[in-house]
């Protein structure tokens, strides 16, 4: 992998305990298990991520992991368990802003080897909930407000402020930051000049710096209504759409919380891409570094080309024509001459 991650593996079973002890962070809660020949509780994995943070111990340098898993968990209850494939990023250790970044542009990479329109939504689940405490909003009050949020539900939103006692204005502004959805580097644009309270302009100081870490990407938006589960990410969330799927093809965020919980101090950040998704999708295509039109040129010398070009690290196809959907950095015909650019 170009980035400098390993390969991390894991076996398809896991002890219990780990699970049993976390259950909060099992999507869904429900887990298979099984007794082992030593009469040792063990369970299928639902999750890659607390399994690689509970075997991977603590170190000076940031662990760096990419893998190909799958989980086995009910999705939806009413479909029964399934064997879900994931690929998947997952940096830990003592974060700092680059590798915070790194990894949302690799997200934002991943995505676009799916597809050059796909969009990777990012939010920060400090702004919205600490504006609201800000605000001076009772916390029995906040959480269905952030769930009304997420649907973008405005009338029952503004009903439940009134009866949480929130000032019109504030609902307002409140409401504003909800509907704020826009290329990355604008949007945090817009909420620096909102005059919002201490906790909420916390975290749009770190959405700022990993703003202006990534650069001008044009797949990445802000959506502060964006949420993923709180007892598991903790700031950062992030959400990856291709065409074609209605569901998100890739979630990941910072997992604090989590690290915490499974005794090592440190932080984490990661994302996974549901792959049986993509398997399902008509309108996916893998993307290349390469593709290589053959038009007719000696195939030996096509085979020695195509191969030198995979030696230096490059991904290569070579067809007869352009897959529709293909994502490819460079084209190249092969005709009796030899390649010939474009």
């Amino acid at each position: 992998m170009g980035w400098g991650y390993t390969r991390y593996r894991l076996g398809k079973f896991e002890e219990y305990d780990i699970y049993a002890k976390n259950r909060n962070f099992v999507a869904g809660g429900a887990i298979l298990t099984f007794t082992d020949t030593d009469g040792r509780l063990m369970a299928l994995k639902p999750d890659v991520t607390m399994s690689i943070v509970k075997n991977t111990p603590p170190a000076e340098a940031l662990r760096k992991f990419y893998y190909f898993e799958s989980v086995y968990r009910a999705e939806d209850p009413a479909a029964g368990f399934g064997e879900i494939p994931q690929a998947g990023v997952e940096c830990i250790g003592k974060l700092d802003l680059y590798s915070v970044s790194e990894v949302v542009a690799l997200a934002a990479e991943s995505l676009k080897v799916m597809s050059e329109r796909s969009i990777l939504d990012i939010s920060h689940m400090g702004v919205l909930s600490g504006l609201l405490e800000d605000m001076g909003v009772e916390a029995r009050y906040r959480e269905e407000l952030l769930t009304l949020a997420e649907g973008k539900n405005s009338h029952e939103a503004r009903a439940l402020a009134r009866r949480a006692g929130m000032r019109d204005e504030d609902f307002e502004l409140f409401d504003r930051l909800v509907h704020l959805r826009d290329r990355l580097a604008g949007a945090v644009g817009a909420l620096e000049a909102m005059e919002l309270g201490p906790r909420a302009a916390e975290a749009v100081t770190e959405l700022r710096d990993i703003a202006g870490a990534l650069g001008d990407r044009d797949n990445v938006y802000l959506d502060l209504a964006l949420r993923s589960d709180a007892r598991y990410y903790t700031g950062l969330v992030m959400k990856g759409y291709i065409p074609g799927l209605a569901r998100a093809v890739l979630s990941g965020g910072r997992y604090d919380g989590l690290v915490r919980r499974l005794h090592q101090e440190d932080g984490a950040v990661g994302f996974a891409v549901y792959l049986g998704l993509l398997e399902n999708n008509d309108t996916y295509a893998p993307g290349v570094d390469v593709l290589i039109i053959d038009e007719g040129g000696d195939a030996g010398e096509l085979t020695k080309y195509a191969g030198e070009l995979r030696r230096e690290g490059l991904a290569v196809r070579v067809d007869r024509a352009a897959p529709e959907g293909l994502g490819y950095g460079r084209l190249v015909r092969f005709t009796k001459e030899g390649p010939v650019n474009g």
